[in-house]
């Protein structure tokens, strides 16, 4: 807008500023909270959902978080995939039943459901983007149906799937925290609890809440009845990787194997371990932390359901691939000789520098070793060394994780 009289403007555009910039800084919230502040003030938004089959019997118990006074509330898909109605637990006591949901994103594992509220407590929402590496966080969740149970970590990586990232945290969670909400320190919610590394060490994920703000409205799209049926009838309070073979009375579509049961399988090397890529990055992380600890053996039995292939046999290496840890990566496993022990875990990706960036971020050194170029980040506070190769159209290939020399 063209200002005809600047000396008249100049008062009222300043102090238009002003106002804006109060308003802006209050939104996101810049003032640091204790965990308990954040709890009293946040919880009353995170509840407990129960998914029903037809007979009322719950099938699968999760959390999930009000993010509009309607009743939209936050979860993950998998809490409520093959429920026939969700009960949904407000900590005040109040209960509803609800079939609705507004929107679904099935490779992030989000759903919104709705219930029929009015003037319901909300999680106040953060920006995911602003998120970095370090940072102090609170998950607030029903695990096992304990309402607003509090736990208190760090965001120790930001991951990079092939269709978005994902918060590893070190807050614990359990069986039930899947749809939680992850707060930063100023009482913002951030990220969707997603799933928990079972064998790790404070090894846990969440999607990052921007993903959900495009979906979340009051406006109901769909019911549960229309939704594809879970991966496993067992889905429910955690998709952490179940490597147990397939019930035998698996349901089979149009004759062939279902999705879930060949993803379980890896009966070929087209078939993947996982059939979903979060899950994949899961185990890989699993990997990683056996670096220098694991031996083939227990590794061979942990991949006991996919197609694993010895693609290297050197005098003082070896080397077992599996082409398709999930539809999206592979991954290429060495061990040493003659201890046999796992000594580097490699994710075959197709990623961009960007992508790289994004997850591990840019400090790194360019190299180049035995006519590969590398991206080397050097020695990680793991104790892990980390490199990424790249290929020859300078796209990464491979994210290569082995014990610091």
């Amino acid at each position: 807008m063209r200002v005809a009289n600047r000396t008249i403007s100049l008062v009222p555009i300043i102090s238009l500023s002003i106002f804006t910039a109060s308003i802006f800084a209050q939104s996101i919230g810049t003032s640091q909270k204790s965990p308990s502040e954040i709890a009293r003030e946040q919880s009353k938004a995170v509840v407990v959902l129960e998914s029903l089959d037809d007979r009322s019997n719950v099938i699968a118990q999760g959390s999930g978080f009000i993010v509009t006074p309607n009743g939209a509330i936050v979860s993950n898909l998998h809490v409520v995939q093959g429920a026939s109605m969700v009960r949904v637990k407000l900590p005040a006591g109040d209960m509803y039943k609800t079939v609705d949901i507004v929107d679904v994103d099935d490779s992030k594992d989000i759903v919104i459901l709705k219930i029929k509220g009015f003037q319901l407590p909300t999680v106040r929402l953060g920006d995911s983007d602003r998120i970095e590496t370090g940072e102090s966080v609170v998950v607030i969740s029903s695990p096992e149906g304990l309402t607003n149970s509090i736990t208190t970590g760090v965001v120790s990586g930001v991951r990079r799937l092939e269709t978005h990232r994902v918060f590893q945290i070190t807050a614990p969670i359990s069986q039930g925290s899947s749809g939680g909400a992850l707060f930063d320190m100023t009482g913002a919610a951030i990220g969707i609890v997603t799933y928990v590394f079972k064998s790790g060490q404070n090894i846990n994920f969440a999607v990052p809440i921007n993903y959900a703000r495009g979906m979340i409205s009051d406006q109901v799209t769909t019911n549960l009845a229309r939704l594809q049926p879970p991966p496993s009838q067992k889905a429910s309070t955690s998709p952490a990787p179940d490597l147990a073979e397939a019930p035998a009375n698996e349901e089979k579509i149009d004759g062939q194997l279902s999705n879930a049961t060949r993803g379980r399988l890896g009966r070929t090397q087209q078939e993947p371990m996982f059939v979903r890529p979060d899950e994949a990055l899961s185990f890989f992380y699993r990997l990683v932390e056996g670096i220098g600890l694991s031996n083939i053996d227990e590794v061979q039995e942990l991949t006991r359901t996919a197609a694993l292939t010895k693609t290297k046999d050197k005098d003082n290496f070896e080397e077992y691939t599996i082409k398709y840890l999930s539809i999206y990566t592979g991954v290429a496993m060495n061990f040493n000789k003659p201890e046999r022990l796992l000594s580097s875990v490699e994710l075959l990706v197709n990623w961009s520098v960007t992508d790289l960036e994004n997850t591990f971020g840019d400090k790194y050194k360019k190299r180049t070793v035995a006519n590969e170029k590398i991206l080397d980040f050097g020695k990680l506070q793991s104790g892990k060394q980390l490199i990424a190769v790249m290929d020859g159209n300078g796209n990464v290939r491979s994210v290569r994780f082995s014990k610091a020399k």
